[in-house]
C-alpha cells in the first residue's frame, strides 16, 4: 500500500465528502498548491523552538488526522490511511545577521515556494512549520498544512491545545487535556445517514433553478491563480445594529450577511433567483463529543435565495434563517452529489464563509507563554475565484479573497464599497423593499448623473429641408449626389425635389400626410425623400424586396394615403391592396412644376418619417421620428464633424436608420453623398475600388460588413477620414487590424436603437485595443443624449454592474405608431429629470470605471444579426401560425468567431414531420430574408425547465442535417479546397459537394466572405451572382476550372448519371430554375443551359452537347421561352447530323411570328421580369444586378423578334400547365412542328410555379422522367 508497510498502518477508512472534493481538486491542480493553508505569524518575546517542536509532536501523536495520508490509486473509492508514527520536525532559520529588508525578501520567497510546493497527499506529512529568528525577541513562524486535514474551527482548538502543552513544558508542569474523540467516528456517522432522503431535500430545494454564472462581465477566463485579498471592518455601532436586527428576526449574523450578499448578487445577476455556496460547520449535534474532534467537518452547500417583488430586508432575513435551519440535517451531502441531483455540474462558483474560530487574548498569551502572536496573516487557495469571508467580534471583520487573474482588483474594491453601502441601507431601512435599497455611493452617483451625463448644449435647429436649402444657396454647383455614372448638383437635386413636392401637393399631400415610398437605391429615392419633407409630409420607406404581406401591413398600419413609386414598380404595386393614391416619381407632369423652394409651415417636432422594426406580436412596429431627432445626429455633434469637403458613402438599406445618417449627414452639411448599387455593396472588390475611386472620406458601415471589408484588405481605408461601424458587437481582432492602418481617432464604434434615432453613444478608437480584450466599448453619449444603467425596478446601477441601458435627450422618437401601450412601456418618465422622458432600450450594458459604456447583451429575446434588430418572438409567432406547428422556440446561436445565426426549433403534427421544407417556404412568403431562421429543427418535445418554461439552454445545437443522406466527397483538388472554405464559412463539417450553400445557413455576408477566400486562393474573381444561381461546391469548382464551359454557361445536376437531358432556360435566362426538378430526376444527368447572349448561341450549344454527349440519341427540353430555343437547337443539331429522339416542350408554343406586346415596350416587360427575379427565394434581394439585366434584355429581344420556321424530326412531348391561356395569333400548337409523333400531357401548377414551387417541380419532374424512360410512343392524351 503506497510506500508504507502494513505494520506501519494504524487505521484506514473512507473520506468525508469535503475531503473527497479537496482530493479531486488537488489532484486536478497538482502544480498550483490548491488548498494549502499557510499561517504567517509575527511573534514577539521569547520563543523556545525546541519546546515548540516537542509540543507539535505531541499534537501529532494525539490526533490521528495529522498522521494521515490519502490514497486514490488502485482502490475503488479513495481512503485515508492513519499511520502509527509520523515524526514532526520544525525547521529553524536564524537570520539575525541580515538586514530587515533582506529578511523580508527571504521570508517572502520562502512563503511563495512553500505555497507552490503544496503537498503530495499520498506520502507527505501534510503539516509543516518553520521559525525564522529575525531578532533577539522577534520571530516569523510560518505554519502550513493541507486543508484536507482540518477546518478553521479545529485549527483554533489545535492552537489552544498546542499553547497549553507548550506552557506546561515551559514551566515543567503536567498538561491535562480532554480525551480525544477520533475523526473516524464522524466518518462512521456519515455512512449511517439516509442519503436518499437528504438528496430528495436538495432536489426539491433547487427545483426550477435555471443556473447562473456570477459576475460574468467582470470574470476573466483563466487557469492561473494569484491570490488577492481586501479586508475591512464594520464599525462597532454598525456591527451591533446588524446583530440586533438579526436577533429581532431570530436569525444569526451569518444569515444577515448572506441576505445582504443575495441582494447584491441579485442586482448583478438581474434575477430574483440567486445561488451561492456557503460553508457550514458540518458538526452533527447528535454525534457525541463532536465539539472536541479534530478533522475536516465543514462542507460547502448551495444557498438558494428567491427574492419577491415586495420583499423587505426583514422578511428576507427571516427566510434565509429558516432555510439554514431546514438545511441543517442535510448539510453533510457533498456538493457533487447535490449538483448531480440538480442536473447542474457548475452549481456554485463562489462562496460565503462565516468563520467562528476560537481565539486567545494577547495578554493571556504573554503571561502563559512568554511570547505573543502580534499579527497573523492567513493564505489559503481554493478552487473558487471569489470568496466572502466574515469573522465575528465587536467589529465584524470582512474579507474578499479573490483570484487576481480572474478578477480585476478595482472591481473587487467596488464590490466592497457596494457591500458597505448596502449593509448601511439594510440597517437603516429594514422594512423597505430590498429592490429599492441603494447600492450606489454618493461619489458614483455624482459621476454618473453630473459628469458622465453633462447638461445638453443647445444649438440652432432648423427643419431638415431648410438645412438642405441653406447648402443649396451656399454651393449650388457642388455635387450633392453620385449614383454610379449619374451625378446631381445641390441646385439640380433641390429643383427636382421642389418639382416633385409641388406634384405631391397637387394630389392632396399636405402637412403631415403619410406617404409610403417604394423605391430602389437610385437618385429618385433621394429626390423623393426631400420632396416629401419639402411638402411638409411624412414618409414611410419600404423595401421592394419585402414580402407582399409585410408591405401590405406597413401600408395599412401607417395609414399612408399615397404610395410614391417609380413606374418600373407598377406591376408590383398593382398586386397590393392599396386604396390610396398612386404617385410616380418619374411622371412627365413633374417637369412642368415650378422648381422654386416651397413656403413651409412646419415644426421641428413634426414627424419626418415612420420606420418599421421587428415587433413582439409577429408584426413590425412603426417608429415616429421627428426633424429635431434627425438634426441632433448630423448637425453640430460631439462625435463627428462633416463639412463641404467630405464625401459620404451610403451602405445602409433605406428602411434602416443608418440610411438617415448617410443621407442627412451628407446633404445637411454640404457634403457629397455616394449611393452605390446593391451589387456593388455585395462585391468586396467593387466596393473597395469605389471607396478609393470616389475618395470616400466618411462612411458608416454595419459591423458585419466592416468585418468583411477588413478581411478583404486594408488599402481601401487609408484615404478614409472616419469609418463608423455599429449594429452589433464588433470583433476585437478586426478593429485591431483596422486601427493598425488608420490610427488614432479615425475609427468610431457607434451604438443606438431606432427609437433614439441612429446613434446614441460613440467610442472613438483612440488607442490600440489589447489583444486579450473581449469587446469594444460602445462609448459615451452623443450630444443632447444621456445614458443611464437601471435595475429592473428602475434603480440606478453602480459602476461595473450590468443593467438596462436607458436613454434620454433630443434623439428620442415620438413613440410607436398606433401602439400607445408599447409607447408607454418603452418611453417612461425620467427618474432624474422632471418632465423628460427615458427610453428603455432593452439592451444590457454597464459603466466602466472610465465612464465608457460596455454592451452586455439583450434583456429579452431581441438580437441583432448583420445589423438587423430581430425580435425572436416575432419569428416564433409566424411559425405558430402554421397549422402543422405545435410549439416553436428560437435562439440566437453564437459561434467562436462571434457570428450569429438563428436556430428555430419546432414540434409538429404527425403529418407535417417530413415537410419542414414546406413550413420553411411558408416563412419565406411572410418574412424578409434577414428574419428567416438559418435552420429549422424538429424535436419530439421542447425541453422545459422545472417551472414549465422552454429551457433554451438545453436545445440541441445542430451538428448534422436531420435524417440519413448521401454525402458527396470532393473529386479533385479544387473541390477539396472549396470544401475547406465552406466548412470555415458555414461553421459545419457535414458538407457534401452538391449541398446548397444557402440551405446550409449561408447568407449574403457569408457569400461575400466565401468568395473573398476563393479569390485569394485561386486568383479568380467568381461573380457573386454565380453563387446565388449555382450554390454548390461542384458548380463553383467547374467555374474555376473552366473545364466544360465558357463562363459558367451551363449547370450539371446529378453529374454521376449516364443518361442525359439537355434543358433550355426560360426568362431571365438561367438554368438554375431546374434545380428542384433535378432532385426528382435523380437518375438523369440534367444539363441546364443558361441563355447565351451572342448571336452564334446555337453553334455554341451544339458544341457543348457534342462535348458532353459525343454520340447517341439526344433528349432536349425547354420551358416557357426555352421552348423557342429548344426548337431552334434541335434544327441545328439535326442539320449537323445528330439524332434528337425527344424534345419536351413545357407550357409554351411554336412562334410563327414576332411577339405582339399589346402596346407595351420591351423595356417595360424587361423591368417586370427583373423585378420578378429579384424575389427568387434563394437570391433574396441581392440577385438584381447588371449581369441579370443584360442577360434578360438579350434573351427577351431575341424571343420577341424570333420565329420558329419549318419542322423537326424529333418526337415532341408537350406538357401543359394548369393555367388555361388562349394561344395568341403569333403562336401555334406544336402538333404540326414535327414529322415524328406529337404527344400532349397535363402538367402541374400555374405557369410561373411549374419549377419554382417545390411540390409542382417534383410532380412535373416525375412526368418528365416517365416521358424520358418510355420506350414506345404513347397516344395523345
Amino acid at each position: 500500500m503506497s510506500q508504507f508497510k502494513r505494520d506501519q498502518v494504524q487505521d484506514m477508512y473512507y473520506l468525508s465528502p469535503m475531503q473527497e472534493g479537496m482530493l479531486f481538486h488537488t489532484l486536478h491542480h497538482q502544480e498550483k498548491g490548491f488548498y494549502v493553508e499557510q499561517m504567517d505569524m509575527n511573534v514577539k518575546g521569547t520563543l523556545r523552538h525546541d519546546l515548540l517542536e516537542k509540543s507539535m509532536n505531541i499534537i501529532v501523536e494525539r490526533y490521528d488526522i495529522f498522521r494521515t495520508v490519502f490514497l486514490h490509486e488502485k482502490v475503488k473509492r479513495p481512503v485515508q490511511v492513519v499511520l502509527k508514527k509520523r515524526p514532526f520536525t520544525l525547521d529553524v532559520v536564524d537570520m539575525q545577521d541580515l538586514s530587515e529588508d533582506e529578511q523580508l525578501v527571504r521570508i517572502e520567497a520562502f512563503k511563495q515556494k512553500d505555497q507552490l510546493r503544496g503537498f503530495d497527499l499520498s506520502k507527505d506529512s501534510l503539516m509543516r512549520a518553520s521559525v525564522f529568528k529575525t531578532g533577539p525577541a522577534s520571530y516569523r513562524w510560518i505554519w502550513s498544512y493541507h486543508h484536507i486535514l482540518l477546518d478553521g474551527w479545529c485549527f483554533g482548538l489545535v492552537v489552544q491545545e498546542l499553547f497549553a502543552i507548550y506552557h506546561a513544558l515551559l514551566h515543567d508542569l503536567p498538561y491535562k487535556l480532554e480525551p480525544v474523540k477520533p475523526y473516524k467516528e464522524y466518518i462512521q456517522w456519515l455512512e449511517k445517514q439516509d442519503k436518499q432522503a437528504s438528496l430528495q431535500y436538495w432536489q426539491q430545494s433547487l427545483a426550477g433553478f435555471d443556473g447562473q454564472s456570477t459576475f460574468k462581465e467582470q470574470r476573466k477566463q483563466t487557469n492561473e491563480h494569484e491570490l488577492g485579498e481586501i479586508e475591512w471592518s464594520m464599525s462597532q455601532k454598525e456591527t451591533t445594529a446588524l446583530s440586533e436586527l438579526a436577533l429581532q428576526q431570530n436569525a444569526t449574523l451569518s444569515s444577515a450577511l448572506q441576505s445582504v450578499w443575495s441582494i447584491l448578487l441579485s442586482r448583478y445577476q438581474r434575477s430574483n433567483d440567486v445561488l451561492f455556496g456557503t460553508v457550514v460547520s458540518g458538526r452533527p449535534a447528535d454525534l457525541a463529543g463532536v465539539d472536541r474532534m479534530v478533522g475536516l467537518f465543514i462542507n460547502v452547500i448551495p444557498r438558494r435565495i428567491q427574492l419577491t417583488d415586495q420583499m423587505t430586508f426583514r422578511s428576507l432575513l427571516s427566510d434565509t434563517q429558516q432555510q439554514s435551519l431546514a438545511a441543517e440535517p442535510h448539510q453533510y451531502i457533498p456538493i457533487y452529489d447535490i449538483q448531480a441531483k440538480a442536473g447542474q455540474q457548475q452549481l456554485i462558483d463562489h462562496i460565503v464563509v462565516f468563520e467562528n474560530v476560537p481565539a486567545a487574548k494577547k495578554d493571556e498569551q504573554e503571561a502563559l507563554l512568554g511570547f505573543t502572536v502580534e499579527e497573523m496573516n492567513v493564505y489559503e487557495k481554493s478552487n473558487y475565484d471569489l470568496n466572502l469571508l466574515a469573522s465575528p467580534g465587536e467589529q465584524l471583520q470582512l474579507k474578499l479573497a479573490f483570484n487576481q487573474r480572474a478578477f480585476d482588483p478595482a472591481f473587487v474594491h467596488r464590490l466592497k464599497e457596494q457591500l458597505i453601502v448596502l449593509i448601511k441601507e439594510a440597517i437603516k431601512h429594514p422594512d423597505q423593499s430590498v429592490h429599492t435599497l441603494t447600492i450606489v455611493t454618493k461619489q458614483e452617483k455624482q459621476l454618473i448623473l453630473e459628469e458622465w451625463n453633462a447638461p445638453e448644449l443647445e444649438h440652432d435647429q432648423l427643419y431638415l429641408s431648410k438645412w438642405f436649402e441653406h447648402n443649396v444657396r451656399k454651393q449650388p454647383n457642388a455635387v450633392a449626389l453620385s449614383t454610379g455614372e449619374h451625378t446631381m448638383t445641390y441646385a439640380e437635386l433641390n429643383e427636382q425635389a421642389n418639382r416633385l413636392a409641388r406634384h405631391l401637393q397637387k394630389y392632396g399631400v399636405s402637412h403631415q400626410t403619410v406617404i409610403a415610398i417604394l423605391a430602389d437605391r437610385t437618385s429618385e429615392l433621394i429626390v423623393s425623400l426631400l420632396a416629401v419633407l419639402k411638402a411638409g409630409a411624412t414618409y414611410v420607406p419600404i423595401d421592394p424586396d419585402y414580402p407582399e404581406s409585410r408591405i401590405q401591413y406597413m401600408l395599412k398600419d401607417s395609414r399612408a394615403t399615397h404610395l410614391l413609386i417609380h413606374s418600373t414598380f407598377i406591376s408590383q404595386a398593382k398586386t397590393l391592396a392599396f386604396d390610396g393614391t398612386y404617385l410616380f416619381a418619374d411622371d412627365q407632369e413633374i417637369s412642368l412644376m415650378s422648381s422654386e423652394n416651397l413656403l413651409l409651415e412646419a415644426g421641428l417636432h413634426d414627424t419626418a418619417y415612420i420606420m418599421y422594426t421587428s415587433g413582439t406580436t409577429g408584426q413590425p412596429k412603426g417608429i415616429m421620428t421627428t426633424h429635431s431627432n434627425i438634426a441632433r445626429v448630423v448637425k453640430n455633434t460631439n462625435y463627428l464633424t462633416i463639412s463641404e469637403t467630405d464625401t459620404l458613402l451610403s451602405l445602409s438599406n433605406s428602411v434602416f436608420d443608418g440610411f438617415t445618417f448617410d443621407v442627412y449627414g451628407a446633404l445637411l452639411n454640404g457634403a457629397k453623398l455616394v449611393l452605390p448599387k446593391k451589387e456593388t455593396i455585395l462585391d468586396m472588390c467593387e466596393l473597395t475600388e469605389l471607396i478609393r475611386g470616389e475618395s470616400i472620406s466618411v462612411m458608416f458601415v454595419p459591423t458585419a460588413l466592416f468585418h468583411l471589408l477588413v478581411d478583404e484588405g486594408t488599402d481601401w481605408m487609408r484615404g478614409v477620414r472616419k469609418v463608423l461601424f455599429g449594429g452589433e458587437r464588433a470583433s476585437v481582432q478586426h478593429v485591431r487590424k483596422a486601427f493598425d492602418v488608420m490610427g488614432k481617432g479615425r475609427l468610431i464604434n457607434v451604438y443606438g436603437p431606432t427609437e433614439s434615432t441612429v446613434f446614441a453613444t460613440y467610442y472613438p478608437v483612440d488607442e490600440a485595443i489589447p489583444a486579450e480584450a473581449r469587446s469594444i466599448p460602445i462609448g459615451k453619449p452623443l450630444n443632447q443624449t444621456s445614458a443611464y444603467i437601471l435595475s429592473q425596478q428602475g434603480q440606478l446601477q453602480p459602476i461595473g454592474m450590468v443593467g438596462e441601458l436607458c436613454l434620454s435627450g433630443k434623439g428620442l422618437a415620438k413613440g410607436y405608431l398606433n401602439r400607445p401601450d408599447l409607447t408607454k412601456q418603452a418611453f417612461i418618465a425620467h427618474p432624474f429629470a422632471a418632465g423628460e422622458r427615458l427610453y428603455r432600450t432593452g439592451d444590457l450594458a454597464y459603466f466602466r470605471e472610465d465612464g465608457l459604456l460596455e454592451y452586455a447583451g439583450r434583456v429579452d429575446d431581441q438580437v441583432k444579426i448583420r445589423g438587423h434588430r430581430i425580435e425572436l418572438t416575432e419569428i416564433e409567432a409566424h411559425l405558430l401560425v402554421h397549422p402543422g406547428v405545435k410549439q416553436a422556440a428560437l435562439i440566437a446561436d453564437h459561434d467562436e468567431t462571434n457570428h450569429t445565426r438563428l436556430l428555430a426549433y419546432i414540434t409538429c403534427e404527425d403529418e407535417w414531420k417530413d415537410k419542414l421544407d414546406v413550413i420553411k417556404s411558408g416563412l419565406k412568403e411572410r418574412l424578409p430574408a434577414y428574419l428567416l431562421p438559418h435552420e429549422l429543427i424538429r424535436l419530439d418535445n421542447l425541453p422545459l425547465t422545472t417551472n414549465g418554461k422552454v429551457d433554451k439552454r438545453q436545445l440541441p445545437k445542430p451538428e448534422a442535417p436531420q435524417g440519413k443522406r448521401h454525402v458527396k466527397l470532393p473529386v479533385n483538388e479544387v473541390e477539396q479546397k472549396l470544401l475547406v472554405m465552406w466548412r470555415e464559412v458555414l461553421e459545419r463539417d457535414d458538407i457534401s459537394t452538391d449541398d446548397h450553400f444557402f440551405e446550409l445557413g449561408g447568407h449574403s455576408l457569408k457569400a461575400m466572405s466565401l468568395l473573398s477566400k476563393v479569390s485569394k486562393e485561386f486568383e479568380v474573381q467568381v461573380p457573386i451572382h454565380l453563387l446565388f444561381e449555382t450554390p454548390t461546391i461542384e458548380a463553383i469548382s467547374r467555374y474555376i476550372q473552366k473545364q466544360d464551359q465558357e463562363a459558367a454557361g451551363y449547370l450539371v445536376f446529378n453529374e454521376s448519371q449516364s443518361s442525359t437531358v439537355f434543358a433550355l432556360p426560360p426568362l431571365p435566362g438561367y438554368g438554375f430554375i431546374y434545380q428542384e426538378a433535378a432532385k426528382t430526376l435523380d437518375d438523369v444527368r440534367l444539363i441546364a443551359f443558361d441563355f447565351i447572349e451572342t448571336d452564334n448561341r446555337m453553334s455554341q450549344y451544339a458544341q457543348h452537347i457534342q462535348h458532353l454527349q459525343p454520340k447517341g440519341p439526344l433528349t432536349l427540353m425547354g420551358y416557357s421561352g426555352g421552348c423557342y430555343l429548344a426548337f431552334e437547337l434541335v434544327q441545328a443539331l439535326e442539320q449537323a447530323g445528330r439524332t434528337v429522339e425527344k424534345v419536351i416542350m413545357i407550357d409554351s408554343y411554336k412562334k410563327i411570328g414576332e411577339s405582339d406586346l399589346e402596346g407595351r415596350s420591351i423595356d417595360d416587360d424587361i423591368e417586370v421580369i427583373v423585378q420578378q427575379s429579384k424575389h427568387s427565394e434563394l437570391a433574396h434581394a441581392e440577385l438584381v444586378q447588371e449581369a441579370l439585366a443584360q442577360k434578360t434584355r438579350a434573351y427577351y429581344e431575341t424571343f420577341v423578334k424570333g420565329v420558329n420556321q419549318g419542322e423537326i424530326q424529333a418526337d415532341i412531348y408537350f406538357i401543359q400547365s394548369e393555367e388555361r391561356i388562349e394561344i395568341p395569333d403569333w403562336m401555334e400548337n406544336w402538333a404540326h412542328a414535327t414529322t415524328g409523333v406529337y404527344s400532349q400531357y397535363q402538367g402541374y401548377g400555374q405557369h410561373a410555379q411549374m419549377f419554382k414551387h417545390k411540390e409542382c417541380a417534383a410532380q412535373n419532374a416525375q412526368l418528365i422522367k416517365r416521358i424520358f424512360n418510355q420506350k414506345n410512343r404513347e397516344p395523345v392524351l
